[in-house]
């Protein structure tokens, strides 16, 4: 059997003494009592003799038990008996939405079991908040549930807002014109990373719109874990918000970057279209004394040539005059 310290972790809350940790084999013989609340967090792939000794611990439905053996990854809410099947994706990798891990959740009555094969933060970091004496051993598991869905919300609000500062850096890149020509692939990487977010999170909208109607295993269990799985299916219903609220950031961005390059287009074709007007007039002169005709200059005389730049160079200086009197350049 694994150590406490790689593959499994065991607390025991107890509201009248103090809090412990204990080993997998107490936590599968030693049954929490009313005032305590046992959780049992495993990580990695299970065996099927610790899957046995779970299900026989625990009254286990076989659906659970093939679900440990071969964890889902996919949304799943059900209740069995006397305990609560939940299984969500968590910690959504922002970069890469498709490589979320996802976490099993198992309440019974004052027992809470999570299975992981990825590692996964906040639950590492619950862990360590609890690490002192807490009252969670009057709580009934309904309410560490709820504890564990109102982080994973939070997680998809993290997920939400480094895609967003992402898009920030692009929107000031895109002001700055720098790395113009990667931009648009960027905004479109963006993009996709955002649709893969939303299509993620929509997986579980049946899910978090289920948890105020999932009846309570007790018929006087505590109304306040109702209103919390209440209050998490509205934080969810933000969520998926702001996933939205983010493509259309994505949409601004990408009109931002329009707007600049349209932008950097029409100063080119202002270059372009001076110069195409300094030029016109020497092009003019050029071609009217080329004209066989008699024209009013020597020919033979070397002035006559810089006559003719000189009324070029003065043409060309009235034509950037009157472009900057009238603010075109």
């Amino acid at each position: 059997m694994a150590t406490q310290t790689d593959r499994f972790r065991a607390r025991r809350f107890d509201s009248d003494r103090q809090d412990e940790m204990v080993s997998f084999d107490e936590a599968l013989t030693q049954a929490p009592s009313d005032r305590q609340l046992l959780w049992l967090d495993l990580g990695g792939p299970l065996e099927k003799d610790e899957i046995d000794r779970l299900a026989a611990s625990f009254k286990l439905d076989p659906v659970t038990c093939l679900a440990l053996a071969e964890p889902l990854d996919e949304p799943h809410l059900s209740v069995h008996g006397q305990y609560l099947h939940v299984a969500l994706a968590v910690e959504p990798d922002d970069a890469d939405p498709r490589a979320t891990p996802w976490l099993c959740v198992i309440a019974a009555r004052n027992v809470v079991i999570t299975h992981h094969l990825e590692q996964v933060g906040f639950l590492d970091d619950i862990d360590d908040r609890l690490k002192v004496d807490t009252s969670l051993g009057h709580l009934d598991s309904d309410a560490f549930l709820v504890t564990l869905l109102d982080t994973t919300v939070t997680s998809y609000f993290r997920a939400v807002d480094a895609i967003e500062d992402d898009v920030d850096r692009l929107d000031a890149r895109s002001l700055r014109d720098n790395g113009r020509d990667e931009l648009l692939e960027e905004l479109v990487a963006v993009r996709r990373r955002i649709s893969a977010l939303r299509r993620l999170l929509a997986e579980h909208r049946s899910l978090y719109a289920a948890l105020p109607t999932v009846a309570l295993r007790d018929a006087d269990a505590d109304s306040l874990n109702r209103d919390g799985f209440t209050a998490v299916a509205g934080r969810f219903s933000q969520a998926m918000g702001a996933v939205e609220a983010s493509r259309d950031v994505v949409l601004g961005s990408f009109d931002i970057y329009m707007t600049r390059t349209a932008h950097r287009t029409n100063e080119v074709m202002k270059v372009l279209t001076l110069a195409t007007v300094l030029l016109l007039p020497g092009s003019l002169i050029a071609a009217l004394l080329g004209m066989n005709v008699i024209v009013p200059l020597d020919p033979d005389s070397p002035y006559s040539f810089w006559l003719v730049v000189a009324g070029v160079l003065v043409l060309a200086l009235v034509i950037v005059g009157t472009a900057l009197r009238r603010r075109w350049l």
